[in-house]
């Protein structure tokens, strides 16, 4: 039953990318893997896509896009992962909390980088509220799994 769930929620996501051809453009890949719930790095994205032009001249079936949502979910950070990277910024003192300015700086100079507008609005998505100095990081653990 739940396979089946997964089957059809990746068909909406295939479906959704595919004007009105039987495949869809590698380039929409990415959107339709974060779309079903996929959490990769641009750099995951990227390999993938490239790797579908390769191997599928560029058009995915179906089929195809299951194959890559299998690898996708091999690739993928898991909760666990997350939650690790966020107490980074706990500076090992265990409480939870992150200190805003030094989290907004890494995500805007660090990795996949964000641009000021998107971190405008993962702050606003989360409720943070901007004039604090620390927040707890379970805010943007539950953003992520939303």
């Amino acid at each position: 039953m739940a396979e089946l769930k997964e089957t059809e929620l990746m068909l909406e996501a295939f479906n959704l990318q595919m004007p009105q051809n039987t495949k869809i453009d590698s380039s929409k890949l990415g959107e339709a893997l974060r779309s079903i719930g996929k959490r990769l790095t641009n750099e995951n994205i990227e390999s993938l896509k490239k790797k579908a032009d390769q191997e599928c001249n560029g058009g995915l079936t179906f089929e195809d896009f299951k194959k890559y949502v299998a690898e996708a979910s091999k690739i993928e950070k898991t909760d666990e992962e997350i939650e690790k990277a966020f107490k980074v910024f706990d500076n090992g003192e265990k409480r939870g909390l992150i200190n805003l300015t030094t989290f907004k700086h890494s995500i805007t100079t660090l990795g996949d980088k964000l641009l000021p507008e998107q971190v405008e609005a993962l702050f606003k998505s989360a409720g943070v509220d901007e004039s604090k100095e620390f927040v707890d990081y379970k805010v943007f653990m539950n953003l992520l799994k939303a």
